[in-house]
């Protein structure tokens, strides 16, 4: 084949002027260099460059850029055949540097100046190939500035294609002459770290981390570079991060002085061991056990022998791989950086306080027991992430504290944790030493016992802290789940689940005071007490019995202005709420219910006296004792706490407290019923004044409560029942509905004498014809409730005083405007009269 080239006509051609006719020339000279058959040698090549160089690189300054363009082209063509040489080196890369590695930008055009650099990677990969790299030392400082300028780009493939080329050159470099230059480079890649282009960050990255191979480690570089380095671990991209961990693999197996930067390094590697993405993960994890052997075959005659005993711990979490011997031991040389961690813990970013705590992770996977010793000096620290408000974070933490409570060696962290939970009563630390207590396997009695104890203290289980009190019953919870796995005496037993009872009640009183509807920590707390029960074989109200009096000795500071939101005052109230009352702590309960009456403030009286109102209603239930004993206690209570607050008294307060105590008094009707019955009569004096109190909610009470107010005399119920009667005249709908259904239900009890039980009866009839007016009367109103009422009250009166009826229905029909409506009412009431016997 013929391979003929005119180098004189090219370059007459290259000198005119003509743009069409310079492009033609080069792009036929470029396919004939890309086609010249095999059998042209290259000394011909050699010569036919030699006699065109000139004016092809006079071209790269040529005011067109498609003959720019060309040049290049044909200027690779040659390259790519031709053997390297230096004089052919310096001359193209000089008028590269002239074109592209000035402070200004000599060259306009993006793809010009991405084809430059190309050709300087495609000379680099030529030379480095042909094991001549070395030539390059001449030109070092016109290739770095050429470097740097394509980094600097505004291009981004134009700096991606100067990362590449900058990574071509330092894989083959010689460290001792790319290292005067190493530091301008590094200042133009970390310009490139924040580049919005990931791809363009991952190419930064990968170029540091190949001069950080050839960069003197006794310089304050290396530091610089971490530092820079460090941030894109948290990059939202996650190519990025596998880019940094490489970069970290890179150093720990082929930086020469990596020992001394281990605990700099590892941190890039760990990160990527604990990323979200699998495609981080996978590629890392695989090259991180690759380094893990490197140290081990290094350091072999130490770990072979620590490797014999090197058994896991027991309760090694699952789902967990535990690391090479390699590998942990590389992590077990660098625990220094520990405090460096643990600081970042406390950043003000919060991906800055997920990322340490994650690397943290790693470092106790790794460190195992050997980190015990660094215990303390993270304690503070990761308590506080464990109360992180932003609740990856917190979950991290508590990760963390989950697999230090594992792996640490027991024995010698248990210590300090009580340390911090004496010294610092604070959640953070609780919940860090929960998390880590309840994960390890240690725990003996003393210890359990300590621990409840100090739990029951006012520190701790007074506080108003919803997510304290959780993880105080959490706590709890774990306490009785070690005490199946302990060597103790029934006695011992007992003391401690006294402590872990009256702690959890008191927990439980506060969250309930809190918030009593659908609670949470009440549930668990239930829960803890129902497993108490379980272990003793017992019932929850013996448990009451027996240990509650303990738990209100622990309210203290009552004789105080205390308002209702007041720790003591809720703690109580929670108190009488969770267990009512009850005979063994009646009298302690009484006490400190009158050093409320007595001292706190009105709302605070207000709110305890609205617990006990609730708590009477189950009287029958949680009183577990004879009639007669049950009947005192009552008589006690009506005495001591209700009836000194039924009399009038003027103020706002003192009308709030008669009110609860009418409510007291009606609910104690209703749960105690029996013994009521006995006791209610001695309060009948106070009741007509109560049925007339200006308050609606009392009169409300009292004419409910009327109806319990039973075996008394005529003389005795006679005020009561004319009193209960004019309610039927009360402003408001529902007390006189209530009131014409009460005064069917008044039965009194007549004397045994005849004599003065006819005239009992004659007194008793008066009232039953004066009610059976008033209730004729109101079934004409509007009110259809009313009108029930008074009907359901007339059949009981109509069957019990039909004389009277038969008197008074007359007189009545004779007044009324509906007297349809009276008569249907007298026919329904003499037929059920009538067919009642038959029944």
């Amino acid at each position: 084949m013929d391979f003929e080239i005119d180098t004189q006509k090219i370059c007459e051609d290259l000198q005119g002027t003509d743009r069409r006719q310079k492009t033609t020339v080069l792009g036929d000279l470029r396919d004939k260099i890309k086609d010249s058959p095999k059998s042209v040698s290259t000394e011909r090549l050699a010569d036919i460059f030699d006699e065109l160089y000139l004016h092809l690189l006079k071209s790269y300054h040529d005011r067109f850029e498609s003959v720019r363009d060309h040049a290049v082209q044909a200027v690779n063509a040659f390259l790519g055949i031709l053997p390297p040489m230096d004089f052919h080196l310096m001359n193209v890369v000089s008028t590269l540097a002239e074109r592209m590695g000035q402070a200004e930008t000599v060259e306009p055009s993006e793809e010009i100046r991405l084809q430059y650099i190309s050709q300087l990677n495609l000379m680099v990969c030529q030379y480095a190939k042909m094991g001549n790299v070395g030539v390059f030392r001449e030109c070092y400082p016109l290739v770095v500035k050429i470097l740097i300028k394509s980094i600097k780009d505004e291009y981004p493939v134009v700096q991606r294609e100067g990362c590449t080329t900058l990574v071509n050159l330092a894989r083959v470099a010689e460290s001792l002459e790319l290292r005067p230059h190493i530091d301008s480079l590094l200042v133009a890649l970390y310009g490139m770290l924040n580049h919005k282009h990931a791809q363009a960050r991952i190419s930064a990255v990968e170029a540091i981390g190949r001069l950080s191979l050839h960069m003197d480690a006794s310089g304050e570089g290396m530091r610089r570079l971490f530092n820079e380095v460090s941030p894109l671990l948290m990059d939202t991209m996650p190519l990025v991060r596998r880019e940094v961990g490489q970069m970290g693999i890179l150093m720990l197996m082929e930086l020469l002085d990596r020992y001394s930067f281990f605990e700099r390094i590892l941190p890039l590697v760990l990160c990527c061991l604990k990323d979200e993405s699998p495609e981080v993960l996978n590629h890392i994890y695989p090259q991180w056990v690759e380094c893990g052997k490197l140290y081990f075959n290094e350091n072999e005659a130490e770990l072979t022998k620590q490797e014999i005993s090197d058994l896991p711990a027991e309760n090694y979490p699952e789902n967990v791989k535990r690391p090479t011997i390699g590998c942990r031991a590389l992590v077990q040389r660098s625990l220094r950086l520990l405090s460096l961690i643990t600081r970042e813990t406390s950043d003000w970013k919060d991906n800055v306080r997920l990322h340490a705590l994650k690397l943290l992770y790693q470092f106790v996977l790794h460190a195992e027991a050997a980190m015990t010793a660094k215990f303390f000096e993270i304690y503070g620290d990761l308590a506080h992430a464990c109360i992180d408000p932003v609740a990856e974070v917190s979950a991290e933490a508590a990760k963390v504290a989950d697999l230090m409570g594992r792996l640490l060696s027991y024995d010698a962290w248990i210590d300090h944790g009580f340390d911090g939970l004496e010294r610092f009563a604070r959640e953070s630390y609780m919940r860090c030493f929960y998390h880590m207590f309840t994960s390890a396997l240690g725990g003996t009695y003393d210890q359990l016992l300590k621990l409840a104890k100090l739990l029951r203290t006012t520190d701790y289980s007074h506080t108003l802290k919803p997510t304290f009190q959780l993880y105080i019953l959490k706590l709890l919870d774990t306490i009785i789940d070690k005490s199946l796995q302990i060597d103790a005496g029934y006695d011992e037993l007992m003391e401690l689940y006294e402590s872990v009872y009256v702690t959890a009640f008191k927990v439980m009183a506060l969250s309930y005071s809190i918030n009593s509807n659908g609670n949470e920590d009440v549930n668990r707390g239930q829960m803890l007490i129902e497993r108490i029960v379980d272990l003793e074989k017992t019932t929850i109200a013996k448990i009451h019995e027996r240990w509650f009096h303990l738990a209100l000795k622990d309210v203290e500071n009552l004789d105080a202005a205390l308002e209702e939101n007041s720790e003591p005052v809720m703690m109580l109230d929670g108190l009488i709420n969770m267990a009512l009352i009850r005979d063994t702590y009646f009298a302690d309960l009484m006490e400190k219910v009158k050093l409320v009456f007595e001292h706190c403030c009105d709302s605070a009286q207000v709110k305890i006296f609205s617990s006990l109102s609730v708590a009477t209603l189950f009287w029958s239930k949680t009183m577990n004792v004879e009639r007669e004993r049950s009947t005192q206690i009552l008589s006690e209570f009506v005495s001591q706490i209700v009836e000194p607050y039924l009399t009038w008294k003027a103020g706002s307060n003192a009308e709030a407290m008669r009110s609860l105590a009418m409510a007291t008094l009606c609910a104690l009707a209703q749960g105690a019923e029996s013994e009521s019955a006995e006791v209610l009569p001695s309060l009948a004096k106070h009741m007509p004044g109560l049925l007339e109190d200006r308050n609606v909610t009392t009169r409300h009470y009292a004419i409910k409560a009327v109806v319990y107010f039973r075996d008394m005399s005529v003389e005795d119920l006679k005020p009561l029942a004319y009193a209960t009667m004019q309610r039927m005249d009360d402003p408001s709908a529902g007390i006189r509905v209530l009131a014409a259904l009460a005064v069917g239900k008044l039965k009194p009890k007549f004397s045994d004498s005849e004599t003065e039980a006819e005239h009992e009866k004659e007194v008793w009839d008066a009232f039953v014809k004066r009610a059976m007016d008033l209730m004729l009367l109101y079934h004409e109103s509007p009110e259809k409730d009313i009108r029930n009422s008074v009907e359901v009250s007339l059949k009981v009166l109509v069957r019990s005083h039909p004389e009277a009826w038969a008197e008074r229905f007359p007189r009545a029909l004779a007044m009324a405007q509906k007297k349809d409506q009276l008569n249907e009412l007298f026919n329904r009431l003499t037929i059920e009269e009538e067919t009642e016997p038959e029944d």
